[in-house]
């Protein structure tokens, strides 16, 4: 065995004549030129009859060099594929266009753009085009947490207000540093796998959606601050808002969701947490005759000074198996409703548990409403006046199949379960089918 003095790979050379690694004749050239250097003397009859002539290798020795060969050619030709099929997207940024915005410029309808991680410092637009606008890999936190869109304070950082249809999609970016993002002039586009946060606007900081149906899919929301809609603000559209994570948003009125003026969302299996508003709805606030749905979302630890959880004023909304825990209020911890004089509003299946008010309605306040309020139950909410679980003014509810346990109420009025004014009159089965346990000083108490 010697070494290939090109390579420095180990072979027999006795069964080959040349490196069947790389190929190198390196050795056979050496042991030629010793064979015919001056100090050996060679008679010229001897050079045909007695000189070795150098064996040439067995024909396998070339198969197994062209087998090497082509090995190495396949694996360049693996990497070079998957070279290009990184880059593969219709345009990308930075590596066409410098920025985002010239790529949406540049792009036609059907063509996604494919953004490197960094930060970019811009305001976009997608200006009607109906086009995939994603990160490398919006299902890597740390690539979303890395691909930065940057506002720099001046206005909406994303905006479709020139009717994008369902085809338009951003993901996974991280959205910041302006206006969040404005929908609007009847555009539906997909925004999914997203985080927005620390975007500041009077109306919808993180999310304002206007006239328009997106989908508003498994998004982090959080750290936003506005007067209207710390969260999202919803005004005369219908989107699906489902599975995100709303959170620590602030502003005067819904921090976390406002929907308003005929608005129609349907809000589904999100965390609205930790949100806090000056006046009234941390976690959610529905007025001007709207008409949501709210099912199975988490709603824990918001507060502010009506409706810790949720505010409902002259609307029709359907809440339904939500979870709505840990919320704070002077007046109604978990929920206050006011205004909303139809059984068309509809509280059903929801655990409403653990809510503080500071005056009256730890679980549910109302104030002339008339809502119905099925199979919900109401356990350990706590009022520091009256109405531990619900407090009622000027209103008739109907209570059907509620469980009514461990509410409490601290002042001398009482009403552990239900506190009723003397205005007010509660619209019962006979028998009464809700159940009341263990609530404190009393189950029901009616103002005289």
């Amino acid at each position: 065995m010697i070494d290939c003095k090109s390579c420095g790979m180990d072979y027999d050379q006795t069964e080959y004549g040349f490196c069947p690694y790389c190929g190198d004749q390196s050795t056979k050239s050496q042991e030629q030129t010793e064979d015919n250097s001056p100090e050996k003397e060679i008679k010229p009859q001897e050079k045909d009859s007695s000189t070795k002539r150098e064996k040439p290798g067995p024909a396998g020795s070339t198969f197994k060099f062209v087998i090497i060969g082509i090995a190495a050619v396949a694996v360049i030709g693996v990497a070079i594929s998957a070279i290009f099929a990184l880059g593969s997207g219709d345009v990308t940024v930075p590596d066409k266009y410098p920025t985002i915005q010239e790529a949406i410029d540049a792009a036609e309808d059907g063509d996604e753009i494919v953004v490197d991680v960094g930060v970019y410092r811009e305001n976009i637009d997608f200006r009607g085009k109906n086009i995939t606008l994603r990160s490398t890999d919006p299902d890597d936190p740390a690539v979303v947490d890395s691909t930065i869109i940057d506002g720099g304070n001046a206005g909406a950082v994303v905006s479709f207000r020139s009717g994008e249809t369902e085809e338009a999609v951003l993901s996974g970016f991280t959205i910041t540093r302006g206006g969040g993002l404005l929908i609007s002039g009847g555009s539906s586009p997909l925004i999914t796998k997203n985080i927005i946060e620390d975007n500041s606007a009077e109306v919808g900081a993180g999310i304002a959606i206007f006239d328009s149906s997106p989908t508003i899919l498994e998004n982090t929301i959080t750290g936003n601050s506005g007067f209207w809609g710390g969260g999202l603000h919803v005004e005369e559209s219908s989107p699906l808002i489902e599975g995100n994570i709303i959170q620590r948003n602030s502003a005067e009125y819904g921090s976390g969701i406002v929907i308003y003026s005929n608005a129609s969302p349907t809000i589904i299996n999100n965390t609205i947490s930790e949100n806090s508003a000056d006046q009234l709805g941390g976690g959610v606030a529905i007025a001007g005759k709207s008409t949501p749905s709210l099912e199975g979302n988490t709603i824990i630890d918001n507060s502010g000074e009506r409706g810790g959880g949720l505010y409902i004023e002259d609307s029709e909304p359907v809440v339904e198996n939500n979870t709505i825990s840990g919320n704070r209020a002077a007046n109604g911890g978990g929920l206050f409703l006011v205004n909303s004089m139809s059984t068309a509003l509809i509280i059903i299946g929801n655990e409403i548990a653990d809510n503080l008010a500071s005056f009256a309605g730890a679980g549910l306040y109302m104030e002339g409403s008339t809502p119905t309020i099925e199979d919900n139950i109401l356990i350990d909410n706590l009022a520091e006046r009256l109405g531990g679980g619900l407090a009622v003014y000027n209103s008739m509810p109907v209570l059907l199949r509620n469980t009514f346990e461990s509410n409490t109420a601290e002042g001398e009025e009482g009403g552990g379960a239900i506190w009723v004014s003397n205005d007010s009159e509660l619209d019962l089965e006979d028998p009464d089918d809700n159940v009341y346990t263990n609530n404190s000083p009393n189950d029901i108490f009616e103002e005289e």
